[in-house]
């Protein structure tokens, strides 16, 4: 459990990385340090002390935006894409244990609609941002250009970038990089009513003879100017402008090779190729 004065030293430390009431910020987080040293120095153990120290954790971050800001969870699964569907109640996360925590436990949070990238949103732009009906993952219709739009911050809770900065990917396909395409997925969809119906989503995917990834480090961010990092309790908490770091990372890309954001297998980035098919359709090339 947080007592008051650990709360209120994370509430500094926010502080001292840029957080401030009204802001948007998006968590992305790995709780096992959080964890291990309230169990360690603080005999926090069931089951439900765990819930407890979650449960602050997310009034803190919530007292850091205040009722004038927005806080979204990342609840990104894969399912869609294996053909199981999506149950807007019931789909978990497969990104980290605290946003599913907030997925199971906390009923001011709403979720948007997307079945591959959706969000537990609590905040100001809660309504809104559950309202967004994008068929495509990243495109300007989706709650990635809402935070550049916005100018939120992401908070990288105990990971790198390239563990969590998904936004990356929103870059990606704003520059049209050649090793991705679109992928048209169609499934079964449960939406918060029960109500079931066949849908179509997209999602901007990797050619498979391409191996890539991010590559980008909390570091580069922070030598760039568009991050700041401090710990508190021993947990590393990085903040990254993401409407700030649109333009490096962008530029990294189309005129560096992606040498700072982009790992590849067996190459680099080449834009004189072209994508292997133009769209997919259901998994079929076409």
């Amino acid at each position: 459990m947080l007592c008051e004065k650990t709360g209120g030293e994370l509430i500094q430390a926010l502080r001292e990385v840029g957080i401030a009431g009204g802001d948007i910020l998006y968590v992305s987080s790995d709780v096992k340090t959080f964890l291990f040293n309230l169990a360690t120095e603080h005999n926090v153990k069931t089951r439900a002390d765990r819930n407890k120290a979650l449960d602050g954790l997310i009034n803190i971050f919530q007292q850091a935006v205040t009722e004038k800001g927005t806080l979204l969870f990342p609840v990104f699964s894969w399912d869609w894409c294996r053909g199981n569907g999506f149950d807007y109640k019931k789909t978990k996360g497969e990104v980290g244990t605290l946003s599913n925590w907030v997925l199971e436990n906390r009923s001011d949070f709403v979720r948007t609609r997307h079945p591959m990238y959706s969000f537990m949103v609590w905040g100001k732009d809660a309504g809104y941002l559950k309202s967004l009906d994008n068929q495509d993952a990243w495109s300007r219709s989706s709650p990635f250009y809402y935070l550049q739009a916005s100018r939120a911050k992401q908070l990288l809770f105990n990971i790198e970038a390239y563990q969590g900065l998904t936004f990356g990917h929103y870059i990606e396909q704003e520059v049209s990089v050649p090793y991705r395409h679109p992928k048209y997925f169609f499934g079964e969809y449960t939406d918060e009513n029960g109500i079931r119906e066949t849908r179509m989503y997209s999602m901007y995917v990797r050619d498979l003879k391409v191996e890539s990834g991010c590559g980008i480090c909390n570091r580069w961010l922070m030598e760039k100017g568009v991050a700041k990092a401090v710990e508190w309790n021993g947990n590393l908490l990085t903040v990254v402008d993401l409407a700030e770091s649109y333009p490096v990372i962008r530029d990294d890309m189309v005129n560096n090779e992606g040498k700072n954001t982009l790992t590849f297998s067996g190459g680099g980035l080449n834009w004189d190729n072209a994508p292997a098919v133009p769209y997919e359709v259901k998994g079929i090339e076409l």
